[in-house]
């Protein structure tokens, strides 16, 4: 499967030049399930400051037996890229919702069980960082349901609230996931290609070319994270806060056999 990728716009009207999205804009919405205790990883959005999304669900994931620590198979995947007047749209009405000063806990903060949604939101050197149970209200309610008018036709995120709305798309074109995991793995490391330190997607690669026994990729996968992260895991080790969430000796464990 060739890269999934498709230049798409907004059915509003065009917005004036902006200061939005600045070159560090993210955002990533990841919806979390927990069985037998432990979270795994279902559906993601993620959005950057050239417009590049990434919409994957995952119906499986490679897990390390010593540390339980488990890595989302992202099989099912869609990429666009939304023209300047729809990036800049999406981050500036986020903004306008107050996104950095809502609490870090949303919804209903008794729930335990079922789905939970984490939103990482970062723009002008700032870091937000929300997890959402149960029935979400006011503005963190619209801002997932802004998000959710970004998904690929039929796709949305498994809260109760967001179920009962109704979200009217403002894209066009926006390609269907594919339930692919050779043509996902092929998909990402053709975005690697531009953003050959992104480490979200280096490990996605490499999740895909483990469940697919492709140990030769994931190898080289592996060794970019290695890299990229070297200076990072120096320094936890100086400076220990508890065992690092992940580590290469973990990664090496997740590798398939050698054929």
């Amino acid at each position: 499967m060739l890269l999934l990728w498709s230049a798409v716009g907004c059915t509003s009207n065009a917005l004036p030049d902006s200061i939005w999205p600045p070159q560090d804009f993210e955002l990533v919405v990841e919806e979390v399930h927990v069985e037998s205790g432990a979270a795994h990883v279902v559906r993601r959005f993620r959005a950057q400051a050239d417009g590049v999304v990434t919409y994957a669900t995952s119906s499986r994931a490679v897990v390390d037996a010593t540390t339980g620590t488990a890595l989302p198979v992202f099989e099912r995947l869609s990429v666009y890229r939304l023209v300047p007047t729809s990036i800049r749209a999406l981050a500036r009405r986020i903004d306008r919702c107050g996104i950095l000063e809502l609490d870090r806990v949303q919804g209903e903060r008794g729930v335990v069980d079922g789905p939970s949604l984490v939103l990482s939101w970062q723009a002008f050197g700032s870091r937000q960082v929300i997890t959402a149970r149960g029935r979400v209200h006011g503005a963190m309610a619209q801002v997932l349901a802004i998000v959710m008018e970004h998904l690929p036709t039929g796709e949305a995120f498994d809260l109760p609230e967001l179920a009962q709305r109704s979200v009217v798309p403002v894209l066009r074109g926006v390609p269907v996931p594919r339930s692919d995991a050779a043509g996902a793995l092929n998909a990402c490391r053709e975005l690697l290609v531009d953003r050959p330190e992104d480490r979200a997607l280096l490990l996605d690669g490499f999740a895909l070319a483990c469940d697919l026994g492709r140990r030769s990729v994931a190898e080289e996968l592996l060794a970019k994270w290695v890299q990229i992260t070297a200076a990072e895991r120096r320094q936890q080790e100086m400076f220990p806060e508890g065992e690092p969430r992940l580590t290469a000796a973990v990664l090496e464990r997740l590798l398939p056999p050698a054929r």
